[in-house]
């Protein structure tokens, strides 16, 4: 998902424009980067690799079956000690087979964060919206009324981060139609309207409690960032 040119000066015009009626800031940043939550695909891979080979076996579809059929014809000279060896091998084998190829097909493809659950997703996308919200000095706003808009597209969640000064004011519930339009856009496959829609309501909720000042300096980059 590309922003163009073009999407960059949109989210510019609507951020100037949002602040135009606000003493707050907003500051947007968009990652696209991939994240292979490697505690779950190894949870995802070693479920798999316990259960598959225990059903084949209930089912009647594994190792020890296939070695009665060479045992029964006497391949093993009848040495039930042998069979029984090369049925745990081969069980053995069998998981740890599956083991590695989960764990790599989730490692080498996005498909550990497709299926991460949600909290996993959230609790990574928030702690990367507190981490720039520092890094790019947010909250060193004069009346700490900065408010981060923070879109992950491949883990699909967004997160609206609002210095301390506006949440004296702002319950952290209200944000909760910015996220709305922030991902209604992602869907739509349109990040910047995604940006102008959120920033809008953004803006009007620090307009009623923060309206501009005769002297309102703009202090954060009027910009998306993307990372």
């Amino acid at each position: 998902m590309q922003l163009s040119a073009d999407d960059h000066a949109r989210v510019r015009a609507a951020i100037k424009a949002a602040e135009a009626t606000t003493s707050g800031e907003i500051f947007a940043i968009l990652t696209q980067e991939r994240h292979r939550y490697t505690g779950f695909a190894l949870s995802v891979a070693a479920f798999i690799a316990f259960v598959l080979p225990f059903a084949a076996v209930a089912l009647g579809f594994g190792p020890a079956a296939w070695l009665a059929v060479v045992r029964d014809a006497g391949w093993l000279a009848g040495d039930a000690d042998l069979a029984d060896r090369r049925a745990i091998e081969l069980y053995a084998a069998l998981q740890l087979a599956l083991f590695v190829g989960i764990a790599a097909l989730l490692w080498l493809t996005p498909l550990s964060q497709r299926l991460a659950p949600r909290f996993l997703r959230h609790d990574r996308v928030h702690e990367l919206a507190l981490r720039q919200f520092l890094a790019k000095g947010i909250h060193l706003t004069e009346g700490r009324t900065g408010v981060l808009l923070f879109v992950s597209v491949a883990d699909r969640i967004s997160e609206v981060v609002a210095d301390k000064g506006i949440y004296e004011k702002v319950p952290p519930e209200t944000w909760a139609e910015t996220n709305e339009a922030l991902l209604r856009g992602l869907r739509a496959g349109d990040p910047a309207r995604a940006f102008e829609e959120a920033i809008a309501i953004a803006g009007a909720v620090l307009a009623a409690h923060f309206p501009p000042c005769p002297k309102n300096p703009n202090e954060l980059d009027d910009r998306l960032i993307e990372l």
